[in-house]
């Protein structure tokens, strides 16, 4: 038989030859077509090789999609999904005191267990606890939002009030705090915090005599008990309870929302509000 050579123009032999048998011949190596796949199964190939673990890798990555949607689905059904979509919004009083503070891990029932003032339904898969301001114009700013959510989705959120009183930003701010205490112990809690944001703007920084009795008339206090109610401690206590609650969980400025123990600060659309309460079941 006549041997039959490759062109130097379509080989370079620096790295071999072929002959008709489809040998070739490198210099560190000895690959024969012929005689190597003789005898082996698919999978014992190279191609095959490649095929199973590209098979492999496929599954996996179905396995993890399902695991990460069932493992979404379930949190979202529980309220605990990342559902908000981050957890800062534009809105948001910052305080001072509170920053580079480390929070602690969340405890829900310190947050949410307690005789606080709250609207909704009490037994709501959704908890809302947000720490606010009566002299914050952003903790104002969010209450229509609120209420709307409340208005409408009642059924399924809890929403729970605590008081994040930052003096140092808005002087006064205790003292508000305070009558909303003193108010809830009237059983007139809404009307006076209603009544303390529709009238930010107006209040003086510091409440006279005459500026707390023109309150108590206006909200429908009984001006005796609000007088007996400022100046007990425990007054006071409550309202540092609930500071420090807020405080320790990582409340940096008002508002900060704990929705089912996830915190968000800052105004949070309606829209937002909205998305999340519709993919609840």
């Amino acid at each position: 038989m006549t041997n039959v050579q490759s062109s130097p123009n379509c080989l370079n032999p620096n790295f071999g030859h072929w002959d008709l048998g489809i040998h070739w011949t490198l210099g560190f190596g000895h690959w024969g077509f012929n005689n190597h796949y003789q005898g082996m199964r698919w999978y014992q190939t190279a191609w095959g090789v490649a095929l199973l673990g590209l098979s492999a890798l496929v599954i996996l990555a179905v396995a993890v999609f399902a695991v990460v949607t069932v493992k979404f689905w379930w949190q979202i059904k529980r309220g605990q999904g990342t559902f908000l979509q981050q957890e800062f919004y534009g809105g948001f009083d910052r305080d001072p005191k509170a920053t580079g503070k480390a929070a602690e891990t969340i405890d829900r029932n310190v947050l949410e267990d307690g005789d606080f003032p709250f609207l909704g339904n009490p037994l709501a898969p959704v908890r809302i606890v947000v720490f606010g301001d009566f002299r914050c114009p952003n903790t104002k700013a969010a209450w229509p939002i609120l209420q709307r959510l409340v208005n409408t989705y009642g059924y399924k959120v809890k929403l729970i009030f605590r008081n994040f009183p930052v003096e140092s930003t808005h002087p006064g701010a205790n003292k508000l705090a305070e009558i909303g205490v003193c108010a809830y112990e009237q059983e007139k809690y809404m009307q006076a915090h209603n009544y303390l944001f529709t009238n930010q703007a107006n209040l003086p920084t510091y409440l006279t005599a005459l500026d707390l009795a023109a309150l108590a008339k206006d909200i429908g206090l009984d001006l005796d008990k609000l007088n007996k109610c400022l100046s007990a401690n425990s007054t006071l206590v409550k309202v540092s309870r609930d500071y420090a609650d807020g405080f320790k969980y990582g409340a940096a400025g008002t508002p900060t929302f704990f929705i089912n123990g996830q915190k968000v600060q800052g105004v949070v659309p309606w829209e937002v509000w909205e998305k999340f309460v519709k993919e609840l079941k």
